[in-house]
C-alpha cells in the first residue's frame, strides 16, 4: 500500500511537453489536433486580435474594391414589351488595376500575418504569454523572409502539380514546416527549406495526414461562415473576416506543433531548446 492509499506502484508523471522544460513526447494527428485546440483556447483572445488587427481592414479594402468599386454594371431595358438585362464588365485596365489590388492585400495578409501569428503560436507553445505589438514587430522584421520562403514553396508546389498532381503533393507535404523553420530557427530561404525537407524525410505520411484534416477542419468552418454572406459584399466581408480570424489560429498551431513533433521525432527536442531557439531567432 503506498502514501496515497491505493495499492501497487504510483502512477507515473504525465510525459513533459514543450511547456516544460524536459524532453517534448512524440504526438499522433490525434494528439496534435487535441493540443491546437488546448493552446487555442488558453490563448484565444491574444490569437484572434493577432489575426483580426490585419484581416479585418484589409479584407473590407478588397471586398469593397471587388464588391463596389469593379463591381459590373447591369442596365435594365424594355423593348417591345420585352425586359432585356445587359451586364458591362470594366474595362481590361481596371481588371488588371483591381488584380494588382486584390494581389497587394494577399500579400501583406499573408507574409506579416503569418509570421507573427506563428511566431505568438509558438510563444504558447512553450507557455509563454503572447505580445501582440511584440508579435507584429517580430512580424514585419521578418515580412521579406517569409514572403521569400512562400513564394519559393508556392513556386515548387505549383510546378508539381502541373507534374500530374503527385510531385505538387510530395512537395507541398516535404515543405510544410519551413515558415515554422524560419520563425523559429531564423532560417532563410533555400536554408529553411531544406530544414523542412529534412525533418518530414521519414515522416510523410505523418505530416500529410496531419495536412489534410487541418484543411478539412478549417475548411468546413470557413465555408460555413462563407455561405451566411450570400451575394451582399458587406456579408462577405464580415463573415468572411469571422471564418478567417476564427481559422487562422488554430492553422497555425497544428503547423508550429507539427514542426515541434518532427524535431522531438529527429532530434530529441525538450522544451529548454526550443526556448532558446525561439529567444536567439526573436
Amino acid at each position: 500500500m503506498d502514501d496515497s492509499g491505493g495499492f501497487g506502484a504510483p502512477p507515473p508523471p504525465p510525459p513533459p511537453s514543450a511547456g516544460g522544460g524536459g524532453g517534448i513526447p512524440q504526438r499522433g494527428l490525434g494528439d496534435i489536433l487535441s493540443a491546437a485546440f488546448d493552446v487555442y483556447k488558453a490563448n484565444a483572445g491574444q490569437l484572434i486580435t493577432i489575426v483580426a488587427i490585419v484581416v479585418v481592414p484589409l479584407s473590407f479594402i478588397s471586398h469593397f474594391f471587388t464588391g463596389v468599386v469593379f463591381k459590373p454594371t447591369t442596365e435594365t431595358v424594355t423593348f417591345a414589351g420585352q425586359t432585356i438585362s445587359s451586364t458591362s464588365t470594366r474595362s481590361f485596365g481596371t481588371f488588371v488595376l483591381a488584380s494588382l489590388i486584390a494581389a497587394a492585400i494577399a500579400v501583406i495578409i499573408s507574409a506579416a500575418l503569418q509570421a507573427a501569428l506563428v511566431r505568438g503560436a509558438a510563444l504558447a507553445t512553450v507557455g509563454e504569454p503572447i505580445d501582440v505589438e511584440a508579435s507584429y514587430r517580430y512580424g514585419f522584421r521578418r515580412f521579406g523572409s517569409v514572403f521569400w520562403i512562400s513564394l519559393l514553396v508556392g513556386v515548387i508546389v505549383a510546378i508539381g502539380f502541373v507534374l500530374l498532381i503527385i510531385p505538387g503533393i510530395i512537395f507541398l507535404t516535404m515543405l510544410a514546416v519551413a515558415i515554422p523553420a524560419l520563425i523559429v530557427e531564423n532560417r532563410r530561404g533555400t536554408d529553411a527549406l531544406g530544414r523542412s525537407w529534412n525533418l518530414v524525410k521519414g515522416h510523410f505520411w505523418h505530416v500529410l495526414g496531419t495536412i489534410i484534416v487541418a484543411a478539412i477542419i478549417t475548411g468546413v468552418i470557413g465555408s460555413i461562415f462563407g455561405l451566411f454572406g450570400g451575394s451582399n459584399w458587406f456579408l462577405q466581408w464580415v463573415f468572411g473576416s469571422i471564418g478567417t480570424i476564427i481559422t487562422a489560429p488554430f492553422s497555425a498551431l497544428v503547423a508550429i506543433l507539427l514542426y515541434v513533433d518532427l524535431r522531438a521525432r529527429n532530434e530529441g527536442l525538450t522544451g529548454d531548446r526550443l526556448r532558446a531557439d525561439l529567444s536567439t531567432a526573436a
